[in-house]
């Protein structure tokens, strides 16, 4: 009964102060559906302004009979007392009504999942008698989200066509693509979708991008609430950490670098942008959806063209290049290399998955860009002098991490180009990354391991670091797997895609499965149920991995201890 009144405030606060959110949107858009008077939602909208304040009184007082110490409330509900002053002093205002209430609404969304730390030991991911693993939940955070995504890009406010709205197909894919950190449409974000979509389309790529459950987790610990103990153990899981006091910095960690490098990015992107023509509020709009998307990997744009109407302007497609490099690295590599900077730290002083990141990104990088540099010299690069050749070589390389955007038009690439394009968006990014594919690690130690039984050696070494056997096993098992199930997903487009060539849809597999983003013109050809196969496979390439790991990585043995005799066979 007290779980029951606990969450009474929200249920009531989404109905009433839902209903003034979602008619002042509507009504803000020109989207009032004809049958509804204008006498009518006006009376809504003057009688929700007036009883939102009074209804998240009632949060306060609720929340106040439940905690044990006004200090405690204070620092648990403290957004609930911001909102509300500034409504008590606006009462009746409409608009700051609505921009308060639609606040605290999301703030109440987030918080409902909270419980008495009594009620936390195993009720908290469970499902009356089915236990949720850490897997099924990464699984569900993610459908879930695409969800109510897709909810939301169906609303007719969300369309930029007047008495028009998204189909579900599409507005589907659009959020599968943004929540996956994709990049793939089959829609134009810049001329199909309003502000609001937009809108909708960039916080579901943020949320994406450091996953729900980090979110979630952040926000709770910046409100100073506490984490129960399942929580605590699947984002120690999530995240590698070995401690509460490691946990709860690397989840600061990840809040600190991503509002940092995603600010700094806009900023220098909205300048950028200011400097080409366009005003200081579009400048701005511009310089921070392509910030957030370039740092998630997601490779969404306004532009219908992408980047190519800027290729040669450094300040633009290299930052955008530099966000998407960095936001590829991983939280744990940023770290450690904004901590070395002060102490002056040599490379080689640094962690072992630091220096295979930073110097397997460094050799991916390198080669894609001499490549594609020499590849097309004479064919889609022929028109430009040489540093613009070498600009637009990086750029490309750099967004082959599994970013998406391009600065040239694709089709016009030679086919050994796009086979090296198909190889690089396959190695992807780096593990605790936005980034997909099979990771630059599981990369590396494939590399060594051939070139450790090329040598005859019997254990993989990197920077004279012997790599634990389970480790290499776990690499090549992801590696093998990556690679089993892009070929389904390929077999299966083939068979319902038989008009389009081959290659076309090898791209567009590799380009989902590893969550980059880039297609060769395929993508809003697709039929429909090609739409939902490409959807499926983006969604397995942003959590079949990390699924994978969590759920068979670790498993219990009922004979750890029993040593069974060494079987040999013939191999090669």
């Amino acid at each position: 009964m007290r779980t029951i009144f606990s969450k009474l405030p929200f249920f009531v606060e989404l109905l009433f102060n839902g209903i003034f959110i979602l008619f002042y949107s509507l009504n803000s858009a020109g989207r009032i559906p004809a049958v509804i008077k204008l006498e009518q939602v006006n009376t809504v909208l003057e009688l929700g302004a007036f009883l939102a304040p009074i209804i998240i009184l009632l949060t306060i007082i609720i929340n106040y009979l439940q905690t044990e110490e006004f200090e405690k409330l204070i620092r648990s509900h403290m957004i609930s007392l911001l909102v509300f002053v500034p409504m008590v002093i606006t009462w009746g205002d409409i608009q700051f009504a609505f921009w308060l209430s639609a606040a605290h609404l999301i703030s109440s969304f987030l918080s409902i999942y909270e419980r008495d730390e009594n009620q936390k030991k195993s009720k908290i991911f469970s499902l009356g008698f089915l236990e949720l693993k850490p897997a099924k939940i990464v699984f569900l955070s993610f459908a879930f989200l695409i969800g109510i995504g897709t909810f939301l890009l169906m609303l007719p406010v969300s369309s930029a066509k007047l008495n028009s709205t998204i189909s579900f197909i599409d507005a589907f894919f659009v959020i599968t693509s943004a929540a996956c950190v994709t990049g793939l449409t089959t829609i134009s974000v810049g001329n199909d979708l309003s502000v609001f979509g937009q809108m909708v389309v960039l916080v579901v790529i943020q949320i994406g991008g450091i996953s729900i459950m980090t979110l979630y987790s952040s926000i709770t610990v910046l409100l100073g609430k506490n984490l129960s103990t399942k929580e605590r153990v699947l984002m120690q899981d999530l995240h590698d950490a070995v401690s509460l006091e490691e946990l709860f910095e690397v989840i600061i960690n990840i809040v600190k670098y991503t509002f940092f490098i995603e600010l700094w990015g806009g900023i220098i992107l909205t300048f950028a942008f200011s400097y080409e023509g366009f005003d200081f509020g579009q400048a701005m709009y511009l310089g921070f959806f392509h910030s957030i998307s370039a740092f998630c990997n997601a490779g969404f744009s306004i532009f219908d063209t992408s980047l190519e109407s800027y290729n040669t302007i450094p300040l633009i497609h290299g930052t955008i290049a530099g966000l998407i490099i960095l936001g590829g690295i991983g939280f744990i590599v940023l770290k450690e290399c904004w901590e070395a900077i002060p102490e002056r730290k040599s490379f080689f002083k640094f962690s072992l998955h630091s220096k295979i990141v930073l110097l397997t990104t460094s050799y991916l990088l390198v080669a894609g860009t001499v490549i594609i540099f020499f590849s097309e010299y004479l064919n889609s690069l022929e028109g430009y002098n040489t540093w613009e050749k070498l600009q637009i070589a990086f750029f490309q390389s750099a967004t082959l991490r599994t970013a998406g955007f391009n600065s040239i038009p694709l089709a016009n690439l030679q086919a050994s180009t796009l086979f090296v394009f198909i190889i690089l968006m396959a190695i992807g990014g780096s593990p605790g990354s936005t980034a997909g594919g099979i990771k630059t690690t599981n990369f590396a130690i494939l590399i060594e391991s051939i070139r450790t039984t090329f040598k005859g050696r019997r254990k993989v070494r990197m920077f004279d670091r012997v790599i634990a056997p389970k480790d290499v096993i776990k690499a090549v098992s992801l590696v093998f797997l990556y690679i089993f199930l892009a070929c389904v997903f390929l077999l299966l487009l083939v068979s319902i895609e038989k008009k389009t060539a081959f290659l076309p849809l090898l791209f567009e597999t590799i380009s989902a499965f590893s969550t980059v983003g880039l297609t060769l013109g395929v993508t809003s050809t697709l039929s429909d149920a090609g739409k939902l196969l490409i959807s499926l496979v983006m969604f397995v390439g942003r959590i079949g991995p990390l699924t994978f790991v969590l759920a068979v990585g670790e498993r219990e043995t009922d004979m750890a201890d029993v040593e069974y005799p060494t079987g040999r066979i013939l191999l090669g």
